[in-house]
């Protein structure tokens, strides 16, 4: 639990305002206390992108995804057998959601290539330790087509860590550094602006 008192809805308009492109919501409520109650209202309540966090393992959990106003899922490759992992999209795709595929190594990022995938995540965040890999968004980016997008996850504290990923991939999801901040649209001014 990184913020114990927290308004999902709330945060997610200070997200939006703040110049977010898309918001990630987690519905997983055994380890990460989300629900999806969350997503039905901060979907609602926003203009932007929201996309599912959550370990995706059945069409069902797309379904739910879809039916609580979600724009895109996040898969995991370290979670589901390929074949799963291909079923998993496709379902998604089928039904018009996006999906972010969450890589950790150079197998991974490999296998969501060998599908097609179009926008894939380098978790710099080892599920197995939770230690953060630093290098790890420069080395596997270089694997990925610069046509497709490329998402670094993870790992984002400061202006430093950010810019570090400047024309390496094109877009950031940052979760933790903003929970952790009273004040969401100062962090931000903070995170994306030096010396702010």
């Amino acid at each position: 639990m990184i913020r114990p008192d927290y308004s999902p809805v709330e945060i997610a308009k200070q997200y939006e305002i703040s110049g977010a492109s898309a918001i990630s919501v987690l519905t997983d409520e055994n380890y990460f206390f989300g629900s999806l109650s969350h997503l039905r209202d901060v979907s609602r309540a926003v203009k932007i992108p929201v996309i599912r966090k959550d370990f995706i393992l059945h069409e069902s959990q797309i379904e739910e995804a879809y039916a609580n106003g979600a724009s895109a899922i996040l898969l995991i490759v370290r979670i589901l057998e390929k074949s799963r992992l291909e079923e998993l999209y496709l379902y998604a795709k089928k039904l018009g959601l996006g999906v972010l595929v969450e890589t950790h190594n150079q197998t991974e990022v490999e296998t969501s290539l060998s599908f097609g995938m179009d926008v894939i995540g380098i978790n710099t965040r080892d599920l197995d330790t939770f230690q953060i890999h630093s290098g790890l968004v420069q080395e596997m980016a270089d694997l990925i087509p610069k046509d497709l997008v490329r998402v670094a996850e993870s790992g984002v504290h400061s202006y430093q860590d950010l810019i570090q990923y400047e024309g390496v991939v094109d877009s950031v999801l940052v979760g933790t550094y903003f929970m952790k901040q009273s004040n969401i649209a100062s962090a931000y001014e903070t995170l994306t602006k030096p010396n702010s």
